[in-house]
């Protein structure tokens, strides 16, 4: 099995390539911007394949996908403030990217999607009472964009799972 990931190189991403490593058996790929700032550990960046490269740009999303039965997608605003995300619509772009990238490359043997969301992306109801303010303010703007994926690789027909 062979799995691409975007979004590596921190939280949910970064934490399932350890899982995946230290199992074995699975080829690994990641596409990162910064492949000299990685905190994985030397042992760990042997057992997979680093792909230089933007989550934004399709043929860097192509490389990096090419030969995967899966691609998990784990990318997510950064934020740098109250409510600030850094790159907000990180989500939402790459997201389209992905699939343009999996359409036009990948059409006979598109990968499964996996596609790491949130709680309370389309549903506020989906959120313990007391968080929904927290949700409503700070999460605002990187739940948009993550609900703008969810909806694009919902109606991409291409196999997946949120």
């Amino acid at each position: 099995m062979h799995i691409a990931v975007l979004g590596a190189t921190r939280n949910t991403g970064k934490f399932f390539v350890e899982q995946a490593i230290a199992k074995g058996g699975i080829d690994i790929t990641i596409l990162v911007r910064a492949p000299e700032s990685l905190t994985y550990t030397k042992e760990q960046l042997e057992k997979v394949t680093v792909v230089k490269g933007n989550a934004l740009v399709k043929d860097d999303v192509a490389t990096a996908i090419a030969d995967a039965d899966i691609v998990l997608f784990t990318l997510g605003a950064k934020f740098n403030g109250f409510n600030t995300p850094a790159d907000a619509g990180v989500e939402s772009e790459a997201a389209q990217v992905l699939l343009n990238a999996i359409k036009e490359k990948r059409a006979d043997r598109p990968p499964r999607l996996i596609m790491v969301s949130s709680t309370g992306v389309g549903s506020a109801h989906d959120v313990p009472l007391l968080m929904r303010p927290l949700y409503a303010t700070l999460l605002r703007t990187p739940h948009k964009h993550k609900g703008i994926a969810e909806n694009s690789i919902k109606g991409s027909g291409i196999p997946y799972t949120i």
